[in-house]
């Protein structure tokens, strides 16, 4: 009975680590979303977005990592995870899938100066389009061109081809200054 106390205790303090880690990334990835907001002031159509996509990939590691806890025996915990986390590593970085579009927004938004306005040009297996970025999805980039009307592109797409950005309008709409 005592040993039963025991396990459940610390199934319960495991539980208050988990849910006390969750609430400080949270706030820790929010603070990095509003940072890159601010540096690149021109992303914030795209913030409520990835807002939406950080706030789901985290609930559900609290989740699975709450549900180890409980059901799975302790000493099994870190093999559940390091398993868990190398299946999502192949998942999120997996060739064309829907979590690599994804992932290829997540980074469309932190790392790359391509966002909704700019005027681009995209060359893939030789051929040229060039149009207007209208929206950037979870899975796609949008792009208004002169005669073909709106283009879909996957994010995954668009960072593996050349492109260049003709005209920036945060650039234009600020003097010239770039992020």
């Amino acid at each position: 009975m005592r040993q039963n106390m025991e396990k459940i205790n610390a199934q319960i303090i495991e539980t208050l680590v988990a849910l006390a880690t969750y609430v400080v990334l949270k706030q820790l990835l929010q603070y990095a979303v509003r940072s890159a907001v601010m540096k690149s002031y021109f992303k914030i159509s795209e913030k409520k977005e990835v807002m939406k996509i950080i706030n789901l990939i985290s609930f559900v590691v609290l989740c699975i990592i709450i549900v180890a806890i409980w059901s799975v025996k302790q000493e099994h915990v870190l093999l559940f995870a390091s398993s868990l986390l190398t299946v999502f590593g192949v998942a999120l970085f997996a060739e064309m899938s829907i979590l690599s579009n994804i992932t290829a927004c997540l980074i469309l938004f932190f790392l790359h100066p391509v966002k909704t306005g700019d005027t681009i040009t995209i060359t893939h297996e030789g051929n040229e389009l060039s149009g207007k970025i209208t929206d950037i999805t979870y899975f796609f980039v949008f792009i208004k061109t002169p005669h073909k009307g709106t283009v879909t592109i996957p994010n995954a797409l668009l960072l593996k081809t050349t492109f260049s950005i003709i005209d920036n309008t945060a650039n234009n709409e600020n003097g010239g200054m770039s992020a």
